[in-house]
């Protein structure tokens, strides 16, 4: 019985260690993105985006524009190991109007690669 628990600990401690050693290679860097943002009707929306992002784990910092039309540019800097782009953006779009708490109106603009003809 003795023998059994010791191998069951040994083959624990050996796991933990191996998860602890995979965690600690995570490369993260900090990265700066912008993020043309649409949809924005007036001078609360950008707040409330930031305020937002400052929730997500991993964001660091939000600077944004003034609104353009209907369109505010966002600077976002964030650790990679504790959040993706994909997931900044959808953490935009889920954000509720400011107006309408119910609404999410926000969109991420993606900027679209021309074709060139030869």
């Amino acid at each position: 019985m003795k023998r059994i628990l010791s191998i069951t600990l040994l083959s624990g401690a050996a796991i933990l260690y191996h998860c602890q050693a995979a965690a600690q290679s995570v490369t993260d860097t900090l990265k700066e993105i912008t993020i043309k943002v649409t949809n924005l009707h007036c001078g609360n929306d950008m707040p409330t985006i930031k305020k937002k992002l400052l929730n997500e784990p991993g964001v660091e910092e939000i600077r944004f524009t003034d609104i353009a039309g209907e369109t505010s540019v966002f600077t976002i800097r964030y650790h990679t190991s504790a959040i993706s782009q994909g997931e900044i953006e959808k953490a935009i779009e889920s954000t509720p109007g400011c107006d309408n708490k119910d609404e999410t109106p926000y969109r991420v603009k993606h900027s679209r690669t021309r074709k060139r003809n030869p």
